[in-house]
Formats: C-alpha cells, sequence, structure tokens
C-alpha cells in the first residue's frame, strides 16, 4: 500500500481519522511507550460497527476546539462519525506524530483517490471490513 500526505488525504486527519485494526494496538502502543490498555484509555475511542452496534472499533479520538468530541478509553457517541475533528496524533502543523506507525486505516484510505485498498471506496465494504476485524473482541 502506498499512503499520500496531499490536502485531500490529510483532510481527513483534520476531519475523521481512520479506525484501528486489533494488530495496530501492540505497534502504537510500543512507538509511545505505553501498554496496550494505557493506549485505549488515553488516545482511543470506541465505535459501535454499523453492521453490529455490539461489535465496537477502536479510532483515535476527534478534537473539536479545544475539547474531545468524546473522551479517549469511552464508547463515542451515535453522532461522533459524523461530527469533524481533528486526530489527536495530528500535531499543530497538520503532521502524523506516529507516522510511521500509522493505524491501518490511514494508510489503506486514500482520499484523493477515494479508495480503500486501492479498491473505489464503499461504505458497506468498508464497515464489513472492519465488523470482521473487530468481531471477536470485547472491550
Amino acid at each position: 500500500m502506498s499512503s499520500c500526505d496531499c490536502p485531500e488525504c490529510v483532510s481527513a486527519c483534520k476531519n475523521d481519522p481512520g479506525r484501528l485494526i486489533p494488530e495496530d494496538l501492540p505497534v502504537i502502543a510500543n512507538f509511545l511507550n505505553l501498554t496496550v490498555e494505557e493506549l485505549i484509555i488515553s488516545h482511543l475511542v470506541k465505535i459501535p460497527c454499523k453492521q453490529n452496534e455490539e461489535v465496537l472499533s477502536l479510532a483515535p479520538a476527534k478534537i473539536k476546539g479545544k475539547r474531545f468530541i468524546a473522551r479517549p478509553g469511552t464508547i463515542a457517541p451515535s453522532y461522533y462519525t459524523k461530527e469533524k475533528g481533528r486526530c489527536i496524533f495530528l500535531d499543530e502543523t497538520d503532521l502524523c506524530t506516529i507516522h510511521s506507525v500509522k493505524p491501518f486505516e490511514c494508510s489503506a484510505y486514500m482520499g484523493c483517490k477515494h479508495t480503500f485498498l486501492g479498491k473505489p471506496y464503499k461504505d458497506k465494504q468498508v464497515e464489513d471490513f472492519f465488523f470482521n476485524k473487530w468481531k471477536k473482541y470485547k472491550f
């Protein structure tokens, strides 16, 4: 997978950061010198999968102004995915502070081409992908 840092792709970081897959957790936690549990509590929110509201995925917390839209470590409210906010990992100069270990969706999505894993972005296929990644995990 190639990644892009053009304005359209960085726009996602400024408005709706990508979700993680389970394999991202230990990599990012290690990079930040945290345990996985500390990473979840301090940087991530739990988002219900649209396919099944009882299955949760994890995503970077979003900041709007100086406040979190949902506090890290909590289950995000239903409006969370539609609410615009900056990724907790994006610095004030719009650079990713964890770019070398960025979450899966940040690598898989290209906003300028509107693709996911190199294929045209389709909501249902993307939701199915994340549902299948997270369906066996309980938080």
